[in-house]
């Protein structure tokens, strides 16, 4: 095998292993943070915030895997967070200001 085959070979792996690289970073993080949403324009949820919102929307729904936290975009809705449960179905869980669950409902 000549120079010129091995680097090219190289280069190969080496781009093939970036590129996975990127698909697990982008799979460790177990939810969708959709803040920055409105051309960038909406203010980005800050840690503290968004785990209050998982708390109490936790608390209302029982268990599931949360996999969409963002900026309310209901009346009266501060924070939205969506929640798949163990048998499948998705709900959305609006979250007020105080973090008072104002309601859940199916997501669509």
């Amino acid at each position: 095998m000549g120079k010129k085959t091995a680097w090219l070979i190289g280069a190969a792996v080496a781009a093939a292993a970036l590129g996975g690289a990127s698909v697990a970073a982008a799979s460790v993080n177990p939810f969708d943070d959709d803040s920055r949403t409105n051309g960038g324009t909406e203010q980005q949820l800050n840690q503290t915030d968004r785990d209050k919102a998982i708390d109490a929307a936790m608390a209302k729904v029982g268990s599931g895997q949360v996999t969409e936290v963002e900026r309310g975009d209901s009346a009266g809705s501060s924070y939205e967070v969506e929640i798949r449960k163990s048998d499948g179905s998705e709900v959305e869980v609006n979250i007020g200001a105080n973090f008072q669950v104002l309601s859940q409902s199916p997501d669509d």
